[in-house]
């Protein structure tokens, strides 16, 4: 739901402050990709957190973020399949509002994965 309500929020407030719709489905398909991302890393465990699974090491994890990282930037700065999805060119900034708000809508879990270990431990 955190996804579905942060991608709703980038996509309203992109098409709303005057950026056209392809501008807006750009930002919003971006925040998307990178959510998914950032879950696929989160739930790799239900009690650590994210940095402390990054030393563990898993090389199909990169393969998959790569691979999702990679296709991602296919679709945004490759003329034609930017075309074919109906985007437009995303600038640095609008990269760094859909990786911020893609990681925000994952925050929360790595937040209660805390609160549990602390809760436990008391």
């Amino acid at each position: 739901m955190s996804v579905l309500v942060v991608l709703v929020a980038v996509f309203a407030i992109a098409f709303y402050q005057g950026n056209g719709e392809l501008d807006a489905r750009a930002l919003a398909f971006t925040t998307l990709i990178v959510s998914n991302l950032s879950m696929i890393l989160s739930n790799r465990s239900w009690s650590r957190t994210i940095p402390e699974m990054l030393r563990t090491p898993n090389a199909a994890l990169w393969w998959v973020i790569g691979g999702g990282a990679v296709f991602l930037l296919l679709v945004l700065y490759v003329p034609i399949l930017r075309h074919l999805f109906r985007f437009s060119y995303l600038h640095v900034d609008d990269l760094l509002i859909s990786l911020t708000s893609g990681v925000f809508s994952i925050l929360w879990f790595e937040g209660l994965k805390i609160w549990q270990r602390r809760k436990r431990r008391l």
